[in-house]
């Protein structure tokens, strides 16, 4: 195993265009906010997709959006249930295309928790939403998808009224999102989740996951123990195999449980994973775990585990990773940073690291957006890689203080290095990416002028849904009013530059 000093990098960049990374915040202006939970690279744009609230009652629906690869908005579309429910969705679920150039994404109603299927076309409007009650179990969980020759095929957890645990469930929907089968898979008083699904040919499907049992069930942390979990069916929900790896106890070591996984070069596995650690704090005993990047043999035996950070809260957490064009891998998640005077809960940032098809850390780095830390939650929930090498990880920030609470969608790129300026030197203390949320922007809506007050020198661009630049201003000092009057009415996105961060806000001209 190798442990790797996390690094993060200064950034102080002028120009957005001329810039290989960024750190972009969005705020569209909805009460509650926005989030991204994963995105797609199709051709040169960005497919992103997320939560976002409704601005006129209290719900939560679907954000799409194309984005170019500096983080424009190009188009973007909503869709709220017509009934007055919110969608809810796991972190880092999948959106995938489609055969027919639309897209599939799945998730749950957040009142009764059944699980949902939602068809998009190519320009993200709404074909169908499908949903799959179940009164037979309480809390439903949908995380993954894939499509098949006739259907969909999807993943996720139920808990179980018998032990109020969770188990794993595989259902397969045709075209149209009618249920053909669903396959129910667990055991009463163990705990069972599926959160890996690939198509190994176009009738065999394997699913990854992990058993255990849970912490209420046992006396010390010591007792705590997990198992890897492998399923293989076909497209009918025959059972073709199963295995199960050996109880592994969390003192120090790695966790058998398998994420999604990704084939490699050498017909081999890739995931993402995490090494788990008791210790004793302020006289209590907790598990805290440390990222990792896991490589698997074919009977998914480890070949190399490579372990990011150091053992500091349970909240850290790889979610997803990816390959890039050098043949390393680059996981994203989320990782807690621990200061002298709080010791155990600390504060919590996004985390990106990659490493070589060997294992070898080649570089690992932390961000946030705001400053104090404390009181916000960032997460990077998704990434693709463009085919420089450079790196797009999307995610959300949950700001709890100063109130209203809200979320920012968060866009990140760096280039193969892991750096926002090419040629950065890694560090090892923490640089806060500040936000630029604290800029007063009025009067929105406007009939033609928008003043911006905020501190120190920054740029502002306004651009059009299509991504068509309409104003730019650069280095502005601390405020300056915007002449909008050429502009036809209607949405219009404002963007506010400082150093390499940047945010997004929505203006509506009446």
């Amino acid at each position: 195993m190798r442990l790797l000093v996390i690094l993060i990098i200064t950034m102080n960049i002028a120009s957005l265009k001329a810039q290989n990374g960024f750190i972009q915040t969005y705020d569209l202006y909805e009460e509650y906010g926005l989030s991204f939970r994963n995105l797609l690279l199709v051709e040169d744009t960005l497919v992103v997709f997320g939560s976002i609230a409704n601005p006129d009652y209290p719900q939560w629906g679907v954000f799409f959006a194309k984005l170019d690869t500096l983080g424009d908005i190009l188009a973007y579309e909503t869709h709220y249930d017509t009934t007055g429910h919110s969608y809810v969705f796991e972190q880092g679920v999948k959106i995938i295309s489609t055969n027919d150039g639309g897209y599939a994404l799945i998730g749950n109603n957040f009142t009764n928790s059944a699980p949902l299927l939602f068809k998009l076309d190519v320009n993200g409007n709404l074909e169908f939403v499908k949903e799959y009650p179940d009164n037979t179990t309480w809390t439903k969980r949908h995380n993954d998808i894939i499509e098949i020759e006739n259907g969909y095929i999807s993943i996720g957890t139920k808990q179980q009224m018998v032990d109020g645990l969770a188990n794993a469930f595989v259902m397969r929907t045709d075209k149209q999102g009618n249920k053909i089968w669903e396959i129910n898979y667990g055991e009463v008083g163990l705990y069972e989740k599926f959160n890996g699904l690939r198509k190994i040919n176009e009738n065999e499907i394997l699913l990854t996951g992990h058993s255990s049992n849970t912490s209420e069930q046992i006396d010390t942390y010591h007792d705590l123990w997990s198992k890897g979990l492998a399923l293989r069916i076909d497209t009918l929900g025959n059972i073709l195999w199963t295995w199960e790896s050996e109880k592994v106890y969390a003192a120090n070591t790695s966790t058998p449980a398998m994420g999604r996984i990704y084939s490699t070069n050498d017909g081999n596995w890739m995931s993402e994973g995490a090494y788990s650690t008791i210790d004793t704090i302020f006289g209590e005993e907790y598990l805290i775990v440390q990222n990792e990047i896991v490589k698997r043999d074919t009977n998914f035996n480890v070949i190399w585990s490579t372990i990011f950070g150091e053992p500091t809260t349970p909240y850290n957490n790889f979610i997803d990773i990816v390959q890039t064009p050098d043949g390393g891998w680059v996981a994203i998640g989320t990782y807690s940073i621990i200061l002298d005077y709080n010791t155990y809960e600390g504060y919590r940032t996004g985390m990106m690291a990659k490493v070589n098809a060997a294992g070898d850390s080649l570089w690992s780095r932390v961000d946030t957006i705001f400053s104090p830390p404390y009181g916000s939650r960032p997460i990077l929930s998704g990434a693709v890689v463009l085919p420089s090498g450079s790196i797009i990880a999307c995610g959300q920030v949950d700001r709890y203080t100063p109130e209203p609470a809200k979320s920012f969608g968060w866009l990140i790129k760096v280039d193969k290095d892991g750096c926002i300026v090419p040629g950065c030197n890694p560090t090892t203390g923490l640089t806060l990416a500040l936000m630029v949320d604290d800029f007063e922007i009025f009067p929105n809506p406007t009939t033609g002028f928008i003043s911006i007050k905020g501190e120190g020198n920054f740029d502002v661009a306004v651009f059009g849904v299509e991504g068509k630049d309409y104003l730019g201003i650069k280095n502005i000092s601390n405020e300056t009013e915007l002449d909008l009057r050429k502009l036809n009415k209607g949405i219009y996105f404002l963007q506010i530059k400082k150093d390499c961060q940047m945010i997004t806000k929505k203006i509506v001209i009446n």
